[in-house]
Protein backbone atom coordinates (compact mmCIF):
# COMPACT_ATOMS: atom_id res chain seq x y z
CA UNK A 1 0.00 0.00 0.00
CA UNK A 2 2.53 2.56 0.66
CA UNK A 3 3.99 1.60 -2.39
CA UNK A 4 0.95 2.57 -4.57
CA UNK A 5 0.55 5.78 -2.00
CA UNK A 6 3.86 6.95 -3.53
CA UNK A 7 2.65 6.39 -6.74
CA UNK A 8 -0.47 8.41 -6.19
CA UNK A 9 1.37 11.01 -4.38
CA UNK A 10 3.82 11.51 -7.00
CA UNK A 11 1.54 12.08 -9.92
CA UNK A 12 -0.63 15.35 -9.94
CA UNK A 13 -4.07 15.11 -10.34
CA UNK A 14 -5.83 17.06 -12.79
CA UNK A 15 -6.70 20.14 -11.29
CA UNK A 16 -3.35 20.37 -10.33
CA UNK A 17 -1.99 19.84 -13.87
CA UNK A 18 -4.60 22.75 -14.87
CA UNK A 19 -3.69 24.80 -11.88
CA UNK A 20 0.12 24.67 -12.95
CA UNK A 21 -0.74 25.01 -16.44
CA UNK A 22 -2.55 28.22 -15.85
CA UNK A 23 0.62 29.42 -13.55
CA UNK A 24 2.91 28.62 -16.31
CA UNK A 25 1.58 29.58 -18.83
CA UNK A 26 -1.74 31.33 -19.02
CA UNK A 27 0.17 35.32 -18.17
CA UNK A 28 2.12 34.47 -21.19
CA UNK A 29 -0.22 33.47 -23.32
CA UNK A 30 -2.54 36.60 -22.35
CA UNK A 31 -0.26 39.20 -23.13
CA UNK A 32 0.81 37.57 -26.73
CA UNK A 33 -3.31 37.70 -27.15
CA UNK A 34 -3.35 41.39 -25.77
CA UNK A 35 -0.15 42.09 -28.35
CA UNK A 36 -2.01 40.71 -31.03
CA UNK A 37 -5.27 42.52 -30.45
CA UNK A 38 -2.96 45.44 -29.98
CA UNK A 39 -1.35 44.87 -33.62
CA UNK A 40 -4.62 44.57 -35.54
CA UNK A 41 -6.27 47.83 -33.58
CA UNK A 42 -3.28 49.62 -34.56
CA UNK A 43 -2.69 48.28 -38.31
CA UNK A 44 -6.74 48.92 -38.25
CA UNK A 45 -6.06 52.66 -37.16
CA UNK A 46 -2.87 53.38 -39.47
CA UNK A 47 -5.04 51.37 -42.74
CA UNK A 48 -8.17 53.98 -41.85
CA UNK A 49 -5.52 56.98 -41.53
CA UNK A 50 -3.78 55.79 -44.67
CA UNK A 51 -6.61 55.30 -47.19
CA UNK A 52 -8.23 58.59 -46.56
CA UNK A 53 -5.32 59.96 -47.77
CA UNK A 54 -4.45 58.22 -50.67
CA UNK A 55 -7.96 58.64 -52.26
CA UNK A 56 -7.06 62.33 -51.42
CA UNK A 57 -3.93 62.65 -53.29
CA UNK A 58 -5.53 60.32 -56.26
CA UNK A 59 -8.39 62.45 -56.26
CA UNK A 60 -6.30 65.40 -56.45
CA UNK A 61 -4.23 63.90 -59.10
CA UNK A 62 -7.26 62.87 -61.25
CA UNK A 63 -8.24 66.47 -61.40
CA UNK A 64 -5.13 67.57 -62.29
CA UNK A 65 -4.94 65.26 -65.09
CA UNK A 66 -8.28 66.22 -66.40
CA UNK A 67 -7.90 69.57 -65.50
CA UNK A 68 -4.92 69.54 -68.22
CA UNK A 69 -6.12 67.47 -70.56
CA UNK A 70 -9.32 69.47 -70.93
CA UNK A 71 -6.64 72.78 -71.37
CA UNK A 72 -4.63 70.94 -74.52
CA UNK A 73 -7.97 69.18 -75.65
CA UNK A 74 -9.11 71.53 -79.49
CA UNK A 75 -12.54 72.45 -79.44
CA UNK A 76 -14.53 70.42 -81.74
CA UNK A 77 -15.71 73.83 -84.15
CA UNK A 78 -13.46 73.36 -87.43
CA UNK A 79 -10.36 76.34 -87.09
CA UNK A 80 -11.40 80.36 -87.94
CA UNK A 81 -7.97 81.07 -90.03
CA UNK A 82 -6.50 78.04 -92.55
CA UNK A 83 -3.27 76.68 -91.07
CA UNK A 84 -1.32 78.72 -93.88
CA UNK A 85 -2.71 81.85 -92.82
CA UNK A 86 -0.21 83.45 -90.84
CA UNK A 87 3.28 82.08 -93.28
CA UNK A 88 4.40 84.78 -95.42
CA UNK A 89 3.54 83.59 -98.62
CA UNK A 90 0.02 83.75 -97.60
CA UNK A 91 -0.07 87.05 -95.82
CA UNK A 92 3.20 89.12 -95.95
CA UNK A 93 2.00 92.08 -94.25
CA UNK A 94 1.36 90.56 -91.43
CA UNK A 95 4.00 88.05 -91.04
CA UNK A 96 6.82 90.49 -89.28
CA UNK A 97 5.15 93.15 -86.74
CA UNK A 98 5.70 94.07 -82.77
CA UNK A 99 3.93 91.00 -81.67
CA UNK A 100 6.15 91.11 -78.22
CA UNK A 101 4.08 91.67 -75.20
CA UNK A 102 6.14 92.74 -71.86
CA UNK A 103 8.59 94.36 -73.29
CA UNK A 104 9.81 97.85 -75.00
CA UNK A 105 10.38 97.08 -78.09
CA UNK A 106 10.45 94.31 -79.75
CA UNK A 107 9.62 92.43 -83.26
CA UNK A 108 9.02 88.87 -84.29
CA UNK A 109 7.40 86.68 -86.34
CA UNK A 110 4.08 84.82 -86.87
CA UNK A 111 5.95 81.54 -87.36
CA UNK A 112 5.78 79.02 -84.69
CA UNK A 113 9.65 79.18 -84.17
CA UNK A 114 10.12 82.48 -84.67
CA UNK A 115 13.04 84.78 -85.05
CA UNK A 116 13.19 87.65 -82.26
CA UNK A 117 14.32 90.93 -82.30
CA UNK A 118 14.36 93.00 -79.24
CA UNK A 119 15.97 96.57 -77.06
CA UNK A 120 18.00 96.81 -74.13
CA UNK A 121 19.85 99.48 -72.93
CA UNK A 122 21.29 100.89 -69.77
CA UNK A 123 22.57 104.36 -68.18
CA UNK A 124 25.87 104.48 -66.90
CA UNK A 125 27.13 107.09 -63.95
CA UNK A 126 23.68 107.73 -62.98
CA UNK A 127 23.25 105.99 -59.96
CA UNK A 128 25.73 103.89 -57.98
CA UNK A 129 26.39 100.29 -58.43
CA UNK A 130 25.87 98.02 -61.30
CA UNK A 131 23.68 99.82 -64.06
CA UNK A 132 20.29 98.19 -64.49
CA UNK A 133 19.54 96.62 -67.48
CA UNK A 134 15.89 97.53 -69.05
CA UNK A 135 14.67 95.25 -71.62
CA UNK A 136 11.04 93.74 -70.03
CA UNK A 137 8.23 96.42 -68.77
CA UNK A 138 8.61 96.21 -65.13
CA UNK A 139 6.28 98.80 -62.89
CA UNK A 140 9.87 99.46 -60.40
CA UNK A 141 12.05 100.61 -63.41
CA UNK A 142 10.87 104.14 -63.19
CA UNK A 143 10.67 104.34 -66.73
CA UNK A 144 7.54 106.57 -68.40
CA UNK A 145 5.60 107.82 -69.67
CA UNK A 146 5.88 105.48 -73.28
CA UNK A 147 3.72 103.95 -75.68
CA UNK A 148 3.06 104.20 -78.90
CA UNK A 149 3.02 107.60 -81.05
CA UNK A 150 2.33 106.07 -84.41
CA UNK A 151 1.52 102.57 -85.24
CA UNK A 152 -0.50 101.04 -88.49
CA UNK A 153 -0.30 97.77 -87.29
CA UNK A 154 0.69 97.05 -90.74
CA UNK A 155 4.24 98.59 -91.83
CA UNK A 156 5.47 101.11 -89.53
CA UNK A 157 5.29 102.75 -86.17
CA UNK A 158 6.80 105.18 -83.58
CA UNK A 159 7.32 105.34 -79.94
CA UNK A 160 8.67 107.32 -77.12
CA UNK A 161 10.22 106.36 -74.11
CA UNK A 162 11.41 108.32 -70.94
CA UNK A 163 14.30 106.84 -69.31
CA UNK A 164 14.86 109.46 -66.94
CA UNK A 165 17.23 111.47 -68.59
CA UNK A 166 17.14 109.75 -71.57
CA UNK A 167 14.27 109.72 -73.79
CA UNK A 168 14.62 107.36 -76.56
CA UNK A 169 12.28 106.84 -79.76
CA UNK A 170 12.02 103.71 -81.85
CA UNK A 171 10.85 103.54 -84.96
CA UNK A 172 10.47 100.50 -87.45
CA UNK A 173 9.35 100.61 -90.79
CA UNK A 174 8.46 97.68 -93.66
CA UNK A 175 8.59 96.57 -97.58
CA UNK A 176 6.90 94.36 -99.08
CA UNK A 177 8.66 91.74 -101.29
CA UNK A 178 10.22 89.01 -101.40
CA UNK A 179 9.53 84.90 -100.10
CA UNK A 180 9.77 85.95 -96.19
CA UNK A 181 7.41 88.79 -95.61
CA UNK A 182 9.05 91.56 -97.06
CA UNK A 183 11.99 93.92 -95.90
CA UNK A 184 12.14 95.63 -92.08
CA UNK A 185 14.64 97.90 -90.05
CA UNK A 186 13.84 99.66 -86.86
CA UNK A 187 16.09 102.63 -85.59
CA UNK A 188 16.30 103.78 -81.83
CA UNK A 189 17.86 107.26 -81.01
CA UNK A 190 18.53 108.77 -77.96
CA UNK A 191 18.60 111.93 -76.83
CA UNK A 192 19.32 113.62 -73.65
CA UNK A 193 16.91 116.34 -71.91
CA UNK A 194 18.14 119.65 -71.62
CA UNK A 195 17.88 119.87 -67.38
CA UNK A 196 19.48 116.36 -67.09
CA UNK A 197 23.22 116.53 -66.61
CA UNK A 198 25.66 113.40 -67.82
CA UNK A 199 28.57 112.43 -66.58
CA UNK A 200 29.51 110.10 -69.30
CA UNK A 201 29.57 112.31 -71.98
CA UNK A 202 26.86 112.43 -74.55
CA UNK A 203 24.96 109.16 -75.42
CA UNK A 204 25.52 107.69 -79.40
CA UNK A 205 22.83 108.55 -81.25
CA UNK A 206 20.45 106.61 -83.96
CA UNK A 207 21.10 103.33 -83.76
CA UNK A 208 20.38 101.70 -87.92
CA UNK A 209 19.10 97.85 -87.08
Amino acid sequence: MARGERRRRGAPTDGARTAEGATRGGPARRESRVGVARGTVGGAVLAIVALPLALTLSGNWLLAWHRARRAVTLHSAPPALPPDSSSPAVAPDLFWGTYRPHVYFGMKTRSPQPLLTGLMWAQQGTTPGTPKLRHTCEQGDGVGPYGWEFHDGLSFGRQHIQDGALRLTTEFVKRPGGQHGGDWSWRVTVEPQASATMSSGPPIQDFPC
